[in-house]
């Protein structure tokens, strides 16, 4: 019976309530970060394994260590744009677990942040920490996989060898299927088509026009935020923090009463198969969000993307997903005109190469799947498993649910900042009471540790 450590926010199986994920940003700020453990822990789940998952944002203790070493076969790490400067901290915690670690320690899928020519400034200690990352994880693995290309020109200026201690596999999510993919024939589209519109609130001014212009275009869209923000926004209708984010681009809805989010317009999903199940209803999705589109192709729908940076870049192009660089947007560029030309077949092309590869990447790491010719191809119990749960279904705007509703969001969302205010003060009057103990001059010195 294989045992599996899996890096994850938590367990597709163990769904947790839509107010808990959100409160305690469970799916760690980006909605996206749901698709690939949910995929992993499909494809991974033969008759009797086991799949534990762990929030590595801290460092263990030896105890703590020692018993995943002794219960457990191997240690799953899904990444997404790990190599980036607000992940160094993080990268450092995983690096650390996985030094101590004596199971196997496998990265599915990690890939670097940078601009669409892939060049990026790199200071010495990110390289420093990467490269600590990736001899940690090749002293426990046989090769690490990796987004695309863009990264793997990266892992090659540090003097790693593609092929030899990592190899290309895009993002595991699109492997959801196994070899095939669900598709839609794409059918002419018009004014009144349902559409899905993702973005973010971090793009340029002229990208976030552009978005919003087209998805005006249709009666029927709707726009799917995946940012942790945002769900707070439609969960307890807290507006988006101007702090965390001062420059927020005209029309982007930040509170209850800007127009997408006062009309209805805006829906997010807490749950894979929710997102999937609204993505079969829709006929075109449409953005700058790679994950927003894959859930899109895995729901069979057709998607085209509008790419700010190379991170996302690299997947489309490894995976031939359609898209357009966001720089090549102009005054001429029409949506209906896009996807008129736009061949949304691309992306089934090379995907049974692309699969097969990626299989051949877990079983050179030693890990069993329910592809492999004794496991009763493509058959797994994660299915049955899931199947017993209830979907969250989509979360609506909070001004839009009946007053119970209304009632019971706003109750959980205070009871959550009740008790966090507990935690706190909790912590400061320990942090006191230990300053109260070290010596004046000493605690003269410390004092922004209980200020």
């Amino acid at each position: 019976m294989p045992k599996i450590l899996m890096r994850a926010g938590f367990s597709p199986l163990e769904s947790p309530d839509q107010s808990r994920i959100i409160f305690e940003n469970l799916i760690w700020d980006n909605a996206g970060n749901m698709l690939f453990p949910y995929s992993i822990m499909r494809m991974l789940m033969q008759k009797d394994t086991v799949i534990t998952a762990i929030s590595v944002n801290r460092f263990f203790d030896g105890r703590q260590i020692a018993q995943w070493n002794e219960e457990y076969d191997f240690f799953v790490i899904p990444l997404a744009n790990a190599f980036r400067d607000s992940f160094l901290t993080q990268l450092k915690y995983i690096t650390a677990l996985v030094k101590k670690l004596t199971i196997p320690c496998i990265v599915i899928g990690v890939g670097i942040q940078a601009g669409v020519s892939g060049n990026k400034e790199t200071s010495p200690d990110f390289d420093r920490t990467v490269s600590g990352f990736v001899k940690a994880v090749l002293n426990k693995s046989a090769m690490l996989g990796v987004r695309g290309e863009i990264t793997a020109q990266y892992l090659k200026h540090l003097g790693y060898t593609q092929e030899k201690d990592f190899t290309i596999i895009g993002c595991p999510s699109m492997y959801l299927y196994g070899s095939k993919l669900p598709f839609k024939e794409p059918k002419a589209i018009g004014a009144e088509s349902p559409v899905s519109v993702n973005f973010k609130i971090q793009i340029s001014a002229k990208l976030n026009k552009f978005i919003l212009s087209s998805a005006k275009q249709f009666a029927h869209y709707t726009y799917v935020p995946q940012g942790i923000d945002d769900l707070l926004l439609l969960y307890a209708g807290v507006s988006i923090d101007r702090e965390k984010f001062p420059k927020i681009n005209k029309g982007y809805p930040w509170q209850m009463h800007s127009r997408m989010c006062a009309l209805g317009c805006e829906t997010g999903f807490t749950d894979v198969r929710s997102w999937l199940a609204f993505l079969e209803t829709v006929d075109f999705s449409f953005g700058t969000r790679i994950h927003g589109n894959i859930a899109a192709i895995l729901a069979g729908t057709p998607a085209f993307i509008f790419v700010p940076d190379g991170r996302i870049l690299e997947l489309a192009e490894y995976h031939q997903i359609p898209h357009m660089l966001a720089q090549e947007i102009s005054d001429d560029t029409d949506i209906f005109n896009v996807y008129e030309h736009a061949d949304f077949s691309s992306v089934q092309k090379g995907h049974a190469q692309r699969f097969a590869h990626y299989a051949s990447f877990l079983e050179n790491n030693g890990l069993g799947h329910i592809y492999m010719p004794d496991s009763g191809y493509g058959v797994s119990p994660f299915d049955e498993r899931i199947a017993e749960l209830v979907p969250h279904g989509p979360l609506k705007p909070l001004h839009t649910l009946p007053l119970p509703d209304q009632t019971k969001h706003l109750q959980e969302y205070y009871a959550f900042l009740k008790s966090e205010a507990v935690k706190q003060d909790s912590g400061m009057n320990w942090k006191k009471k230990l300053a109260g103990l070290l010596p004046e001059p000493v605690r003269e010195k410390v004092k922004w540790l209980f200020m």
